[in-house]
This record gives C-alpha cells, structure tokens and sequence, in this order.
C-alpha cells in the first residue's frame, strides 16, 4: 500500500514536471515564432492592443500605395498639361511670324495650316489622355466636375482625403482659341492675344497639378513614419526578446531536469522502502 504522504508528493512532482513542460513549450513558441503574443490569453489586453496597431498599419500600408497611385495619376497629368503647353508656344510663334507684315496672303496660309493641326492636336489630347480609364484633361477633374479623391488615411474623413480636381479642360474652347485663324495679319495678331492668355490659364494649371504632386510625395512620407512608429511599437509589444526568451528557456530546463531528478528520487525512495517491508515481513 501506497503511503499517503508519498503519494501527494508524486502527485505534486507530476504537477511541476507538466507546469514546467509546458513552460518549456511556451517559451519555445515564443522563440520560434518571434512573437510573444501566439495566444490572446497570454496577455488579453496586450494582444488586442497589438491586433489593433496591426490593423492601423496595414490600413496606412494601402494608403500609401493609395497616394503613390495618385502621384503618378498627378504625373500624368502633368505630362499631358506640359504636351499641350508646348502645343501653345508653337502656336504663338506662328501667330507672330504670320502677323509680320513682310508676308505674302499665300504664306499665311501655309502657317495658318500647320496652325489648324496645332488646335487640333490639342483637342485631341485633351480628350484622349488618361491614367486607368480616367479622363485627366477634359474638365474631368474641373472643380465643379465629380469629386476625384485620393483616401490618404485609416479613417473616412476629409481630412484623409485629397481632391484631385484641380485641372480644368485645356480644350481649345476652354482655352479661347477654337476660333484663332492666322490667315490674315489682322487675325494672326489678335490670336497672339489670345494664345497668351491661353498659356497663362494653363501655366496656372499646371502650378496647381505640381502643388498637389508635392503634397501627395509629403503625404506619402508623412504615412510611411506613422507606419515605422506603429510597427516598432507594435514589435515591442508583442515581439519576442529572444536574449531574454532564452534565458528562461534554460531556467525553464534547470528546473524540468531538476523534477525530474526529483521524481527518479522519490520513485527509487518508494522502491526501497517496499522492499524493506517485503523484508520485514
């Protein structure tokens, strides 16, 4: 017959020998994962404080490819602003060579040709760029069109969005050139008029295009160290130390070797005494 003594030891040695496995288990979890918070049991608050910051970040981690994509919607544009700026100092020159009044009728009309193509390229471009199905200079993105946003945030206010509606068309009509025609002197000199009226709404545009550019590479900058912050908070928090992880993970194996070597005490202590009893007996 089992001692009663000596059976609540046992007992109570097979509790420490499993509390202390299982320390182990933990502690190479925590190693191998690199994380602390496997389990949100280990630390309730913690854990759901870490799933929180997790959640912050990747939601600023799509922002910024958020941002990113409307940069280079911003840059195309800027593109297509400069194409047809370029298309207006080519138009002006000929306005003010046909409006010199060496030339001959004949002459004016061969500038007023390449003129006509110089409008109608503009048209053309302002109708046909794009950046993935978005018009960009039709009046698209005019401030009184549809709102064009760019989510720059976790959260749905105005304050986590940019308004991309800041071109205007560059429309020959929008402009006041539809009606330019450098056939005569007369009209070559009332089209230089308006040509540079025309260039200054556009240089106008495409000041404002570059303010917006500028703010979204800021944004994207201001977004990407609100990520470095969270993630290196988020990392204390549930990140494992491992210099200090294995250190228990030691003490935790002194003291499993240590019940073990206790239990193999008491178990040949028990063989003993059975054997004195037999004896005795």
């Amino acid at each position: 017959m089992v001692d009663p003594v000596s059976g609540e030891t046992f007992n109570q040695l097979l509790n420490t020998i499993n509390r202390n496995r299982s320390g182990l288990q933990d502690s190479l979890e925590r190693i191998s994962s690199g994380r602390k918070l496997n389990r949100a049991g280990t630390n309730p608050a913690a854990s759901a404080l870490s799933a929180q910051l997790r959640s912050d970040i990747s939601a600023l981690t799509q922002s910024v490819s958020n941002v990113e994509s409307g940069a280079n919607f911003v840059r195309t544009a800027e593109g297509g602003l400069a194409g047809v700026a370029d298309l207006l100092n080519r138009g002006r020159e000929l306005a003010i060579q046909s409006s010199n009044g060496t030339l001959s009728d004949s002459q004016r009309q061969s500038l007023n040709q390449e003129f006509s193509q110089i409008q109608d390229e503009i048209n053309r471009l302002t109708s046909s760029l794009q950046f993935n199905g978005q018009n960009l200079l039709d009046g698209t993105l005019g401030k009184n069109a549809d709102p064009v946003n760019i989510q720059a945030g976790a959260g749905s206010g105005s304050d986590n969005q940019i308004s991309l509606n800041v071109v205007e068309s560059t429309s020959t009509q929008s402009l006041g050139i539809a009606d330019s025609d450098i056939s005569t002197a007369q009209g070559a000199l009332q089209a230089v008029d308006d040509l540079e009226q025309a260039s200054q709404t556009l240089n106008a545009a495409r000041g404002q295009v570059g303010a917006v550019g500028n703010r979204l590479v800021s944004t994207s900058n201001g977004l990407n160290i609100q990520i470095e912050n969270l993630t290196q908070s988020e990392s204390g928090l549930a990140d494992t130390d491992l210099a200090e992880e294995v250190s228990n993970l030691q003490q935790g194996l002194l003291r499993f070797e240590t019940s073990i070597r206790s239990l193999a005490s008491q178990m040949q202590n028990e063989q003993s005494r059975s054997r004195l009893l037999d004896f005795t007996i």
